[in-house]
């Protein structure tokens, strides 16, 4: 059996002082600790900005392909609607859909209030994953591919705000060439998906409806909305679509499309940074603290074992063991806590938060096995490394002073 091994072991298995134990537990606590709050502030972290692109993603797509001109407005210069387009689009099996749109601006007309609003006409085979999940009330329209459906979904938000309910015939006013469109439509349901400034302007109705408000044909559409498989590869599809599309159109991805909302996500990930950083030091200067005390309770025993014959790294490998079997029951009761309570936030929902501000009601937790191997490996690599500066001290321990130390 290897000596260090032998020995490390045994100083393992045996009784501390009063004192030594205090520093060691609260070193495992430091550790258990950092663990917990290093893996909680990445999974925040990640769940608030998974959620958050999601819910822009569940507007507009994946990728928009439009007309080739510099209109940043909702209401974009319109193309010919080509279905070669979504044809040769959809072959390639990275994309999972291809969906025309229309946009027109519109108001609502009701007996005591008047609201302007984005009318989104999508057609009969429409994603409508997003939307259904966050319908509140009512049900989906009933589009068709043969015949025009005057019916509508509108925000929570703005329904109450206008005070009207799901079945309601409504007035809806559209200017084109600076005339009035008058239609009337149904309001089936209502959504809510707490990205506020979505809700509040945007609301979906038939693709068929909204191009004739334009021409008196459905020849027209604003653009298209591709939907991909894998999201990671969104910038290369971005560059494929675009380069597989007419010369007067062009591909913008989501990013690009809305770069305020995801400059804004990318800067969030700063604050779980300062946190791993904090914690890190944290449990860093518990890890050096309960070593040095731990060397210095056993300076007779170094003074012994150098008097014997141990080399300076044989008597580091025991204490390095010794700090090893110290960080791992730490790490085991921090991992044990950050995911036992990630998984009360993400099933119970106990967190809350005011909707209007942060554009969900709950705290969002998403742990990844990628972030949850890198911060358990890295918190141990360094560990360990941490406790090479205090170890050094064993190179300069007499074994005669060592021996008559008390």
């Amino acid at each position: 059996m290897d000596f260090s091994y032998f020995v490390g072991k045994k100083i393992a298995t045996s009784s501390e002082k009063s004192f030594t134990r205090l520093i060691i537990r609260l070193a495992v606590a430091g550790v258990a600790l950092s663990i917990a709050v290093m893996l909680l502030a990445v999974g925040v972290v990640k769940g608030f900005q998974n959620q958050i692109r999601n819910k822009v993603i569940g507007f507009d797509g994946h990728i928009h392909i439009r007309n080739l001109d510099l209109n940043q407005s909702r209401e974009l210069k319109l193309i010919d609607f080509d279905p070669q387009i979504i044809n040769a689009l959809t072959k390639n099996p990275e994309i999972e859909t291809v969906s025309p749109f229309c946009i027109k601006a519109g108001i609502i007309n009701t007996d005591k209030e008047i609201e302007g609003m984005v009318f989104k006409g999508v057609p009969a085979n429409y994603n409508w994953s997003f939307i259904k999940q966050n319908l509140t009330k009512g049900r989906l329209p009933n589009l068709s591919d043969s015949a025009d459906t005057y019916e509508f979904l509108l925000s929570k938000s703005v329904s109450d705000k206008i005070g009207v309910d799901t079945g309601q015939n409504l007035e809806i006013y559209f200017i084109h060439n600076g005339k009035v469109r008058r239609r009337k439509m149904v309001l089936t349901g209502i959504f809510n998906t707490g990205l506020g400034e979505f809700d509040k302007t945007i609301c979906f109705t038939d693709l068929r409806v909204i191009q004739r408000i334009y021409t008196t044909d459905y020849s027209k559409v604003s653009g298209y909305e591709v939907w991909i498989k894998n999201l990671d590869s969104l910038s290369p599809m971005t560059d494929w679509v675009d380069e597989n599309i007419p010369m007067n159109m062009r591909a913008q991805d989501i990013e690009s499309q809305h770069q305020i909302i995801f400059q804004w996500l990318h800067i969030v990930d700063s604050n779980a940074i300062i946190i791993i950083v904090l914690m890190g030091i944290v449990s860093m200067v518990n890890l050096i603290t309960a070593f040095l005390i731990l060397i210095i309770d056993r300076t007779q025993m170094i003074g012994i074992l150098k008097a014997l014959g141990a080399q300076n790294r044989q008597v580091l490998r025991i204490f390095l063991l010794k700090g090893i079997l110290m960080i791992l029951p730490g790490m085991i009761i921090g991992n044990v806590l950050g995911l036992g309570i990630a998984f009360l936030q993400t099933h119970f929902g106990i967190l809350t938060l005011p909707e209007e501000t942060y554009y969900m009601s709950v705290v969002p937790v998403m742990i990844s096995w990628k972030h949850f191997v890198l911060i358990n490996l890295g918190s141990l690599t360094i560990s360990i490394l941490i406790m090479f500066l205090p170890g050094v001290l064993v190179k300069f321990i007499s074994p005669v002073k060592a021996i008559r130390f008390d």
